[in-house]
């Protein structure tokens, strides 16, 4: 539910103030991953009876057709941060190349985010046992039973994009830390902390997909050796589903122009937060009074 709503808030705020407010391709970048999250959110609520039940006659179509759109959302998710990646890299340290900050490349980058994970999950339905209930965790979904196919999963939508996520930040990273020891015009200063302010953001997207992706391949890993106990089942199932609201909740929670549309439609302590600014304003004006002791 946490992610059907906050997805849906970003998305809906977005799409009706996309003229006026929110046209930028960083925004649609946001939209694009939200949006991955709302289908993913319903690829649960879809096999919500299948958990519920915990029964193993289930239609053999329906189990592959659920597992299929559960990992295509999954493995999509990953890509939409690798759209963002490749935005930044773009903004950080190829930003004289304007051509590459366009809305034309970076949809194309979005479209080719959506290909790819639906041609790797559409390629695991020719694999039988690819798609398989599981009756502990008690979901349609690649089965890390079935060791082809959990590894294409985990190469392909896993490691691969997030492995290209991690090094394009260590040279987005790179590049601030060396910018920032050459580079003293205003301009270039005030893009540097903006850039930091993302960079900090995202990676911590980052982190929560690393760690939360890391039971369904701790699966994999047991299951070539032993069979992996039934509560890990669980807990790979639980991690991506709280992966993916947690990653909801950064981009909400760290878009301050989507909080503050949000806020002046339900007219959510508007003098509060004017209060808030005012007082931060009144903090920073004494202290540009200050003698500078060097």
């Amino acid at each position: 539910m946490i992610t059907i709503i906050f997805s849906l808030i970003i998305v809906l705020t977005i799409a009706f103030n996309w003229k006026m407010h929110f046209r930028s391709v960083s925004n649609l970048l946001v939209l694009n991953s939200s949006f991955i999250f709302f289908l993913y959110a319903v690829s649960c609520f879809i096999q919500t009876p299948l958990m519920v039940s915990n029964n193993n006659n289930i239609n053999l179509l329906f189990c592959h057709l659920c597992g299929f759109f559960g990992q295509y959302t999954a493995g999509t998710q990953i890509f939409t941060f690798l759209a963002q990646a490749i935005f930044r890299y773009f903004a950080t340290v190829l930003y004289r190349q304007k051509i590459l900050l366009t809305f034309r490349v970076n949809t194309i980058i979005i479209i080719l985010g959506w290909i790819i994970p639906l041609i790797i999950s559409g390629s695991l339905l020719a694999l039988p046992l690819a798609y398989q209930y599981e009756s502990e965790s008690r979901i349609c979904f690649t089965s890390t039973k079935y060791l082809l196919g959990a590894l294409i999963a985990s190469i392909f939508i896993f490691f691969v994009p997030l492995t290209t996520i991690i090094g394009l930040y260590g040279l987005i990273l790179w590049n601030l830390t060396h910018f920032n020891r050459f580079q003293t015009d205003a301009n270039n200063i005030i893009r540097y902390k903006r850039n930091i302010k993302v960079f900090h953001n995202i990676l911590l997207i980052v982190a929560i997909m690393l760690v939360c992706g890391m039971p369904y391949m701790l699966c994999v890993i047991i299951n070539i050796i032993t069979e992996a106990p039934w509560i890990l089942y669980s807990i790979k199932t639980l991690c991506i589903s709280l992966s993916i609201a947690l990653e909801t909740l950064v981009l909400f929670f760290t878009n301050g122009k989507i909080k503050k549309k949000l806020y002046e439609k339900i007219g959510f302590n508007q003098t509060q937060v004017q209060g808030i600014q005012s007082r931060r304003t009144n903090h920073i004006n004494r202290n540009q009074i200050l003698p500078v002791i060097s």
